[in-house]
């Protein structure tokens, strides 16, 4: 775990990202890690600018005992090579935010490899895109700027009324729990899906459990928080929502069938849909329809990104002391 030729691997693309306003001890978690590195005779490799997308080769993994991982693929066959328990050097995946379906969890396991995650971490900027999603899709916020920069009055059909409707909430955790928090002066009504549902928090904040079924039919406002890497929102489930519903996705592209999402948006069975996640799908072009997108930027403030940064420091920190980190996923 220790040793002059060990090293940490910084992959997090915005871990060394200047702040965009004064924040106090903003350069805590590179102290952090800069500091336990020094204890333990390694040295801190920031490679912050390098693509999550391309894939990752075992060369580049070598002499590393911890990464801070961004969404760049950790399959079976890269742990097989670089795991400590394969007899390589890699102990821990320190995943930059909540989400960690980029890492194959039981090849992880296999190979002596420990995964952590930071929950929580980005759980208030992400909720405040989600309500500024919602919000943009409803009212058609990017068709109604592009007519008015063109010297065009509005043209369609007018906005969506979001006070006294119903929303519903696809996963519960922290950042689903902060957007019906966010939205209470908007009166809705809350209907939430969660194999795993906290009925407390539902009768403090009159939240009714139910079924996907009944979620995608009653809902006036869908909006997904949930971390697994897993289909939610196919075909099926979006033939059954209103076509004056509004569908937001800022968690993870792969919860939504997205082709089947553009098409129905365009032929009207949807009335808009909202996606933080690059297009990956150049043969369906959004514009002119009310698809509103974002390059995953939910996270992207100060202070979400100031909570990776610090979490994911501290994970490593703990495991370069020899401690199980408090946050791993697959012990």
């Amino acid at each position: 775990m220790t040793g002059k030729n060990g090293k940490v691997i910084v992959f997090a693309t915005s871990f060394l990202d200047e702040p965009v306003t004064e924040l106090y001890e903003s350069d805590r978690p590179r102290r952090l890690l800069e500091e336990a590195a020094a204890r333990h005779q390694m040295k801190i490799d920031y490679r912050c600018t390098r693509k999550p997308s391309e894939p990752l080769s075992p060369e580049e993994l070598e002499g590393a005992v911890a990464v801070i991982a961004d969404l760049e693929r950790y399959n079976d066959e890269l742990l097989q090579q670089v795991g400590a328990g394969r007899g390589g050097s890699l102990g821990l995946i320190a995943r930059y935010g909540i989400g960690y379906s980029n890492v194959d969890i039981e090849a992880a396991k296999d190979c002596g490899v420990l995964v952590a995650n930071a929950p929580g971490a980005n759980a208030p900027p992400t909720a405040e895109w989600a309500v500024a999603t919602i919000l943009d899709v409803a009212g058609r916020r990017i068709a109604h700027h592009q007519r008015a920069a063109a010297g065009k009055t509005k043209t369609g059909p007018g906005r969506l009324d979001v006070r006294q409707r119903t929303l519903g909430v696809i996963g519960s955790g922290a950042i689903g729990k902060l957007v019906v928090q966010l939205l209470e002066g908007f009166e809705m009504r809350v209907l939430a899906y969660d194999p795993y549902p906290d009925q407390a928090w539902a009768r403090e904040n009159a939240v009714e459990y139910v079924d996907l079924p009944t979620l995608c039919r009653q809902a006036d406002f869908i909006t997904l928080h949930a971390s697994g890497g897993k289909q939610i929102i196919g075909e099926a489930e979006l033939a059954q929502m209103k076509p004056t519903a509004v569908l937001v996705n800022c968690a993870r592209g792969a919860l939504v069938d997205n082709r089947a999402a553009y098409f129905a948006v365009k032929a009207g069975q949807l009335w808009g849909y909202g996606l933080d996640e690059v297009w990956e799908h150049p043969d369906l072009p959004p514009a002119g329809i009310n698809i509103i997108l974002s390059p995953h930027v939910g996270s992207d403030t100060d202070e979400g990104k100031l909570g990776m940064q610090l979490m994911s420091a501290e994970t490593v920190v703990e495991f370069l002391n020899g401690e199980t980190p408090q946050h791993t996923v697959n012990v």
